[in-house]
């Protein structure tokens, strides 16, 4: 079971996805546009529906934005439950966040961006939950992809809390030497920036 105090560690990093406001086909995707547009709801109940849309959306679309957004979903659901005492449903839903995250990436092995997505969560996660062997391996082929500067400073900054995590203290710091110019992170995670949105999740939610 994951422990209550890891919980709120990685609830503290604020996971949802910032507002945009490029157009996408919200007749399609209405429950990924909701979530693009106006971010997860707080209440409890609307965040169940909307969440459980999100599935539904995935089933009947596959589009693989609605399937990670509902993995997103399902862990701010398990926020809730950490924040009323009740642990054994927050193990639960994270646990099953995180399950169809890696469904996600497994499904669609030739897509970085997806890849990309289950790092940028990872890396920002309690060292505890042994999440940083995943990104890793994530980043290590993210890497190898052709990615713009700001990008590419991103999947750095997460390699490098990965290294840290996994407690391969020497080779973080040999690679924070080789890259020179990156700061080291706080444990927040950063605000998603445009080159992310525009790049990253946008192709997604439109299918290419």
């Amino acid at each position: 079971m994951i422990q209550r105090s890891n919980l709120l560690q990685v609830f503290c990093l604020g996971l949802s996805v910032v507002t945009y406001a490029q157009t996408i086909d919200a007749s399609a995707l209405p429950a990924v546009d909701t979530v693009l547009q106006h971010d997860f709801p707080t209440q409890p109940t609307a965040l169940a529906s909307l969440t459980e849309s999100l599935f539904q959306e995935y089933t009947r679309t596959g589009n693989t934005a609605a399937l990670v957004f509902y993995s997103y979903g399902m862990l701010q659901q398990a926020q809730y439950f950490v924040s009323v005492n009740d642990v054994i449903h927050a193990s639960e839903y994270a646990k099953t966040g995180f399950f169809y995250l890696d469904e996600a990436v497994e499904g669609n092995e030739d897509e970085p961006r997806i890849r990309y997505l289950r790092a940028r969560m990872d890396a920002y996660l309690p060292a505890e939950l042994g999440r940083c062997v995943i990104t890793l391996a994530d980043t290590e082929l993210l890497l190898k992809a052709q990615w713009d500067r700001d990008l590419t400073a991103h999947i750095n900054a997460m390699r490098y809390r990965a290294l840290q995590h996994c407690r391969k203290d020497e080779q973080a710091r040999q690679f924070l030497a080789q890259l020179k110019t990156m700061e080291p992170t706080g444990n927040d995670s950063p605000a998603w920036d445009g080159e992310e949105v525009t790049n990253i999740i946008l192709p997604l939610v439109k299918g290419h």
